[in-house]
């Protein structure tokens, strides 16, 4: 009588533990989002960059030529250039601040319980979901000195005996673009300030009152410290917007009169599209970038560990 042996053969082990493969199909589930993010970010910003080290005017295809740093050099040289960045600079901080304090005092007052405040919401919404482009055909109208109805207005009072041309005299065409990106502005901060406000708690606000806090002291003890956050990133992002927002500015004045409303980013899109200047626009492109990225860096390092409600 024989007796097989039976031999135990090791368990093979597979080739790719179950971790790796989590974390493979993880990245395969964001590789179209990076693909489509390459593709409509990166891939744009390094073009850019490519297109700036040329001499790229598209009315003299025969002069297409690598001129290395030609056009930074160009820039630095452009008057018109720190024109625009200084305009830029007044833009964004009108514009954003007044915006600010504005939506502040209107989701204070939307947040009050009264009649009809649902109707008063919706319409703090109007000016924000009106696109660009109509804003800035409805305010030239108004802004016309014949026949516009601010001057019409101005003058039935008795402020204004003779009309202002308000977009075509320097002294008043960036306060008037300024003016209208402020009215087409506030409701963004008004509704995320307003959501701030709703996500407090009453209790808080109960125990303040309980331990004697006043008005006064709840609103910069208790508001002020829980909407921190909500207020450093909608400022932050406003600014970002701002910044690079030039549909009012092209619609309304194209930067007139004599660059007196021309931003930077106004700026690059007059040297792409009417200059034909595609190497010099591409400059303009690469120093906003480097600009905006400078800001985002100290917007980080000011925001770090505010994310959150603070305690």
């Amino acid at each position: 009588m024989t007796r097989e042996a039976s031999v135990v053969m090791p368990a093979s082990r597979a080739f790719i533990s179950r971790g790796m493969r989590q974390t493979l199909a993880n990245y395969a589930y964001l590789l179209p989002a990076a693909v489509c993010l390459g593709g409509t970010v990166f891939f744009p910003i390094l073009k850019s960059i490519h297109m700036s080290l040329y001499y790229n005017v598209l009315s003299r295809p025969q002069d297409y030529r690598f001129i290395g740093l030609g056009n930074y050099l160009r820039m630095i040289q452009d008057p018109t250039f720190w024109l625009t960045l200084k305009n830029s600079f007044v833009w964004v901080v009108c514009s954003v601040s007044t915006q600010f304090v504005l939506g502040f005092l209107g989701a204070l007052i939307l947040n009050a319980g009264f009649k009809g405040r649902a109707f008063w919401r919706t319409l703090n919404l109007l000016p924000w979901i009106i696109p660009g482009v109509v804003v800035g055909l409805m305010w030239e109208y108004l802004y016309q000195p014949n026949y516009g109805p601010i001057n019409d207005i101005l003058r039935r009072v008795g402020l204004l005996r003779v009309p202002i041309a308000w977009l075509s005299e320097p002294n008043f065409a960036m306060a008037s673009v300024i003016f209208t990106n402020i009215w087409r502005g506030i409701p963004f901060f008004t509704i995320m300030i307003l959501a701030g406000l709703q996500a407090i708690p009453e209790k808080i606000y109960e125990a303040a009152t309980v331990d004697g806090a006043s008005v006064i002291q709840r609103f910069w003890h208790v508001t002020l410290p829980m909407l921190r956050p909500i207020i450093i990133v909608a400022t932050a992002t406003r600014i970002i917007w701002t910044f690079n927002y030039a549909d009012l500015i092209f619609v309304m004045t194209n930067g007139g009169p004599a660059n007196a409303t021309q931003i930077t980013s106004s700026y690059t899109l007059l040297s792409a599209y009417t200059d034909l200047d595609f190497g010099y626009a591409a400059t303009l492109s690469v120093i906003l970038l480097v600009i905006m990225l400078t800001f985002t860096a100290f917007y980080l390092k000011i925001t770090k560990g505010v994310e959150s409600v603070s305690e």
